[in-house]
């Protein structure tokens, strides 16, 4: 479990939008997850993100999630040697990306962020989202065009957001 804190922590970062937020579902997926220890099988990993997902869709339900996360990425880029302009026009395409990310559909960013940030495959996703695998096939297609068009029409607009996707 401890090896898999830190993508537990990156996908509910990526469902919420919040580090604070994050944190309290990856620790409420952890409580879960000793406490019904014998009842699991042994894809562990696939029971804690399915978890993590469904704690995420009950705080919606109670609450809404409106942090943003605007810190820590000047931090993380404070050593890359790039001059301040290009610092600037990266952090501004990640936030762009982020952005996108965030609007899109739950259905869609939940799988997006499993395939494509967390590497599962389609089955796996398909069997943490109970499913079908065309479903995901599809809502992956949908996610990605959507954030193929924001790149596109950033790219018309004169940014730079094609160069970090």
């Amino acid at each position: 479990m401890v090896r898999l804190l830190p993508k537990m922590r990156r996908f509910a970062y990526g469902l919420s939008g919040s580090l604070e937020t994050a944190e309290d579902l990856v620790q409420e997926a952890c409580e879960r997850l000793l406490h019904q220890a014998k009842e699991i099988d042994s894809y562990i990993d696939r029971w804690l993100f399915r978890t993590i997902r469904n704690l995420h869709v009950d705080q919606i339900r109670k609450r809404a999630v409106a942090e943003k996360y605007h810190h820590h990425l000047a931090a993380d880029m404070g050593d890359s040697g790039l001059d301040g302009n290009a610092q600037m026009e990266t952090l501004q395409a990640l936030d762009q990306v982020r952005s996108a990310i965030t609007r899109l559909p739950e259905e869609q960013r939940t799988i997006l962020l499993l395939i494509g940030v967390e590497g599962f495959s389609y089955r796996e996703t398909a069997e943490m989202l109970e499913v079908p695998i065309g479903t995901v096939t599809s809502r992956l297609a949908r996610a990605r065009k959507r954030l193929l068009d924001v790149v596109s029409d950033n790219q018309t607009q004169g940014d730079s957001l094609g160069e970090v996707i």
